[in-house]
């Protein structure tokens, strides 16, 4: 299984500027608040190449809001990074993504330099909002499974020299596809048991699309690695 790591970064303004209690009327504070996120997906890829999300979830939010300071502290990323770097840190942020936020930070403030310049001159404080979210992505490639199975049943036992004779990992075991029959499904049967299919029945479906009972195909995996009609 595959693992791909995503960081969005998003920066803005919040609403509502308010008075400054500074006593110098020519500095602009900001009000910093970060909010991170993280969020998994897993995303299944059939061996025709569809790819479909199995399922997605946040596990984790996390809100940090900083004392006042002086916005020229987030002109540059030098001085950037010396006021967030450890804000990150603390925050349980990957270092390797320090610079990545803290670029898109600066870029933010300093497309805001005409306002700071009037709000310096209001005597107004600047809230900004940084809103970070990881995607964990883990990709399932189906094809790959096929293949490690395949591999797996030519390898011999090696205490008795008989192949197939190895059981199939429990990953590929777990993703196995799962459906009801419908009313529609024609009469066929199950290749271990060789009983009929009935309508509701949950069978399981294999990549080459051939269909087992749910428990008989389970078990047979349990035991051997091969395809049941590989076997004979």
């Amino acid at each position: 299984m595959e693992v791909i790591n995503h960081l969005s970064t998003k920066v803005w303004a919040s609403n509502g500027y308010s008075a400054s209690t500074s006593s110098s009327s020519s500095l602009v504070q900001v009000d910093l608040k970060i909010s991170w996120q993280v969020e998994y997906q897993h995303i299944n890829i059939a061996p025709n190449g569809v790819a479909h999300i199995i399922n997605k979830s946040v596990i984790e939010n996390l809100d940090r809001k900083l004392q006042l300071f002086d916005y020229r502290f987030l002109m540059s990323i030098p001085t950037c990074h010396q006021i967030l770097n450890w804000v990150l840190l603390v925050m349980g942020f990957d270092p390797n993504f320090h610079l990545s936020i803290i670029r898109k930070i600066v870029k933010h403030v300093q497309e805001k330099q005409n306002l700071l310049s009037q709000m310096a001159a209001a005597d107004e404080i600047f809230p900004l909002h940084v809103g970070i979210t990881l995607l964990k992505t883990h990709v399932l490639n189906e094809q790959v499974l096929i293949d490690l199975s395949t591999r797996e049943s030519m390898v011999e036992n090696d205490s008795g020299g008989n192949k197939w004779m190895i059981p199939a990992t429990d990953v590929s075991i777990k993703v196995l596809r799962t459906k009801t029959l419908s009313k529609s499904s024609e009469s066929e049967s199950c290749m271990i048991c060789l009983e009929e299919f009935s309508c509701g029945l949950k069978v399981i479906v294999m990549p080459c699309s051939h269909v087992f009972r749910g428990s008989c195909i389970i078990k047979w995996f349990e035991g051997k690695s091969c395809m049941p009609y590989m076997s004979f």
